[in-house]
């Protein structure tokens, strides 16, 4: 009996819902609430809580999609070298191509690389993705797959966010170079520029999926506010539950950096 080619391998970068060390730059985010009340400033706390709800929304959304069966998801956690590893999120932990492992390098370059040189040598297509994303629409996903996969017509697909770096990277297994996230400026408005003209040093061709928005700053959870109030977009019924929950899905939200 023949053995079956394996499918690609999506690897979600996240972190324990740890107050303090989770969406640090949500920390003294405003948001309003009903007429005449305070806004609601985001604190550690809060920042963690919504860090837990992205990641859930994410991974619902994914075994909707019929993640464990489209493709293997590997959680990658990032922890110090003896914490344990911890539990998958629910909404992952009983599909059947599903693990966890443990985030390895110096800086988000060297750890993306770990983990896709890693993950390559099982599966033929890879892909990294946060999990900042709670309204991700897996049809993007599935389109850099699909781009990078044997006849696709790209070695590489990114997902640009507006912040000038990118939420989504998938890669053909000849594709992974380490130099590809090597002296990138990571966290800097610099990022896709950068990781192009690495693309064009290497010789890869490049599949650009549509820009979109991570959940990072105070202006990008107002604007997931302003569309979860409205009813537009996916449903991210976790990160709607949180935020209605503190009353601010009621009026138009506002942002401000504290």
């Amino acid at each position: 009996m023949p053995v079956p080619t394996p499918g690609p391998c999506l690897v979600v970068f996240t972190k324990p819902a740890i107050p303090g060390r989770v969406k640090t730059r949500l920390v003294g985010a405003e948001l309003a609430g009903p007429p005449g009340s305070p806004p609601r400033v985001v604190g550690r706390d809060e920042a963690a809580a919504l860090h837990a709800a992205f990641l859930g929304d994410l991974a619902e959304r994914l075994r909707a999609d019929g993640a464990g069966t489209r493709f293997h998801v590997r959680v990658a956690w990032d922890i110090g070298a003896s914490t344990p590893l911890p539990p998958l999120p629910p909404e992952l932990a009983g599909l059947s191509r599903v693990d966890a492992v443990r985030q390895e390098g110096d800086d988000l370059g060297e750890r993306l690389h770990a983990a896709l040189a890693a993950a390559a040598r099982e599966h033929p297509v890879v892909a990294a993705l946060g999990s900042d994303h709670p309204a991700l629409d897996p049809a993007l996903l599935h389109r850099a797959l699909a781009a990078v996969a044997e006849g696709g017509g790209a070695d590489v697909a990114l997902g640009p966010s507006e912040d000038g770096g990118y939420y989504l990277v998938a890669l053909a297994r000849r594709a992974v170079h380490r130099r590809l996230f090597s002296g990138i400026d990571w966290s800097t408005g610099r990022v896709l520029r950068q990781t192009l003209a690495r693309c064009r040093e290497l010789g890869l061709a490049v599949e650009r999926l549509p820009v979109a928005r991570d959940v990072d700053r105070a202006d990008d959870l107002a604007a997931l506010a302003g569309e979860l109030a409205a009813g537009r977009g996916p449903d991210c019924p976790r990160t709607r539950r949180l935020l209605a929950g503190w009353g601010v899905l009621a009026a138009p939200p506002v942002a401000a950096a504290g």
